[in-house]
């Protein structure tokens, strides 16, 4: 069974030890933030460059190699544009984000690193999500799996239509350098 190509970015499963029970926090990112459009399941990272008077957490888009902070889960509605699922370059948008510490997230590969690849770890991929659905396209990438790199790979997914010995399989991730985990220092 071949699976579909259709990176979705990167969707909480699983606390490390339990189930995901939905929570999230609260962010913003300000319209001075970045050029570039966020969509749901990218991974965002601490904007520590730019402050929100609100008292919530700025975010920015991660690449990757940066810390993660979290994922975001939804866009609260813009009252501007009701139907616009995503944030917009250069705009203020308020979103959901499931914080990256301890937390397990579903993310397709761009081919096949096999169930070799479980334990290992690898790189991920930002590129631009579909406007249409709102998603993120962030998937890892097969290429990379080894000793080093930003998610570990802890698993495949355990889905019916997810053939993990083929290309695009979906694989249970985490983070390795979560902004959120205790005495870290730095951006």
């Amino acid at each position: 069974m071949a699976n579909a190509d259709a990176a979705f970015g990167f969707r909480p499963v699983a606390n490390d030890g339990g189930v995901f029970n939905g929570q999230t926090r609260r962010c913003v990112i300000v319209a001075t933030a970045t050029t570039v459009a966020v969509f749901i399941g990218d991974a965002v990272k601490m904007d520590t460059a730019n402050a929100e008077t609100g008292g919530y957490q700025a975010v920015d888009i991660a690449t990757g190699g940066n810390p993660v902070y979290g994922v975001v889960t939804s866009f609260e509605a813009d009252p501007t544009n009701l139907e616009n699922n995503h944030r917009l370059a250069s705009t203020k948008r308020f979103c959901q984000v499931a914080i990256a510490d301890n937390q397990l997230f579903a993310v397709q590969s761009d081919a096949n690193p096999g169930l070799a690849g479980v334990g290992l770890n690898a790189a991920w991929a930002a590129t631009a999500g579909s406007t249409v659905t709102g998603y993120s396209k962030a998937e890892i990438t097969a290429a990379t799996v080894a000793n080093t790199g930003d998610v570990q790979i802890v698993g495949g997914y355990d889905s019916p239509d997810n053939d993990m010995t083929a290309s695009n399989a979906v694989f249970t991730v985490k983070f390795n350098d979560p902004q959120g985990k205790p005495v870290r220092t730095g951006t």
